[in-house]
């Protein structure tokens, strides 16, 4: 099977700067590695929180591609460590908000997208992720955090109360995408006077149906009216400035980009993506131990799921299977011999001769479906 490996760099050791596009610039790099058989099989996996490189080795690598492809600040992780990573990955452990489930829509985008996997990286996301649904049925508490969650939640326990003197607290939503939404409904959830702008025209979904809708044109001169504004798009340079936000020194900024859509700002609060990593192990700590169970759980699955992959991805039917026909053209020689009239010994080569003539295709097969045939072969029928 060769190995399999992952360099990954997120959250807990990189800022939002330094993780942004990290593994990308290395795109040509893995081309070329492939081109010179150092590596099977590669798929990309990036998010606002990390940045991945999932990689199948060949078992004859003269030197390591890991080790050319690493730069500072990323880890690399084999065989079981790499797969135990991808588990804890699919079931939040690895995330921000500890737990959330977001991530798996994420990956399965990454794995629907990539063009490079084969039959290693085929077989390790398939099962992975649904080993992941399995135990978080079984194992995860039932709710769970987000970073929404964590950022509303906090500007509440720091700020104030969800009203004011003058009423319900002033919130903006910058960007309607996946975490826009989920922040204006948590901030309608708690009470706060919600208002939403979106570059495109998207009307807000039923969920979010109460928040008032402010023209993307006027969101910057509106803001200085608000309490606290959110920043939810996928700009890939600030759409806010360090003087706009400096002219509203009471209003709270939480950027929520990747990478990050305002700059540093000389008054005023403003919180991003690294203050919230170190925020939500504080403010989440309790929440966090209720998942000790499916954290132990995935530590167990991770050693059977790479047995598995092993198993189904190397040569282990392949040989149970031709040393199965062995045993039947040994058993029928030995029956038939003295009936035809010739020796045991040469009934036994001729067998031999047609039976490999006829596997042939299969045994010079490297097709991804070629390891299921030789494990019904072997007489090994059911399904994983």
């Amino acid at each position: 099977m060769g190995r399999i490996c992952v360099i990954t760099i997120d959250h807990n050791a990189s800022t939002v700067s330094e993780r942004a596009r990290c593994l990308d610039d290395r795109r040509g790099d893995v081309d070329d590695l492939r081109s010179r058989g150092l590596v099977s099989e590669h798929m990309y996996l990036s998010t606002c929180n990390r940045s991945e490189l999932y990689m199948a080795l060949p078992d004859s690598e003269d030197e390591s591609a890991a080790d050319i492809l690493s730069i500072p600040g990323t880890r690399t992780l084999y065989d079981y460590d790499a797969v135990r990573h991808l588990l804890r990955v699919l079931l939040g452990l690895e995330s921000m908000a500890k737990g959330e489930s977001h991530i798996v829509s994420q990956v399965k985008s990454a794995y629907a997208s990539a063009a490079d996997c084969g039959k290693v990286l085929h077989r390790l996301f398939q099962r992975a992720i649904g080993m992941a649904a399995t135990l978080r049925a079984c194992y995860h508490p039932g709710r769970e955090p987000s970073i929404p969650y964590i950022a509303v939640n906090y500007f509440v326990k720091k700020f104030a109360p969800t009203t004011n003197e003058r009423g319900a607290s002033r919130a903006l939503v910058v960007g309607l995408g996946m975490m826009g939404h989920e922040t204006a409904s948590i901030l309608l959830q708690m009470g706060f006077d919600v208002y939403v702008t979106n570059r495109s025209a998207r009307a807000p979904d039923k969920k979010i149906a109460d928040a008032s809708v402010v023209p993307w044109e006027k969101w910057r001169a509106f803001a200085a009216g608000c309490d606290v504004i959110f920043l939810c798009t996928g700009a890939e340079s600030p759409i806010l400035s360090s003087s706009t936000e400096d002219e509203m020194p009471d209003t709270w900024v939480f950027d929520l980009g990747s990478p990050h859509q305002s700059e540093s700002r000389g008054s005023g609060v403003r919180v991003t993506l690294d203050d919230l990593n170190e925020i939500s192990r504080t403010l989440m700590e309790d929440y966090n131990k209720s998942l000790d169970v499916l954290d132990s759980e995935a530590d167990k699955m991770s050693g059977a799921l790479l047995s598995e992959i092993s198993m189904l991805t190397s040569d282990t039917w392949k040989h149970l299977a031709l040393a199965r026909a062995q045993t039947l053209v040994h058993e029928r020689a030995a029956s038939h011999a003295d009936k035809l009239g010739v020796t045991e010994r040469d009934l036994e080569t001729f067998a031999s001769s047609i039976l490999k003539k006829f596997l042939h295709p299969l045994i010079s097969s490297n097709a991804a479906h070629s390891s299921r045939a030789w494990r019904i072969l072997s007489g090994e029928y059911e399904e994983m």
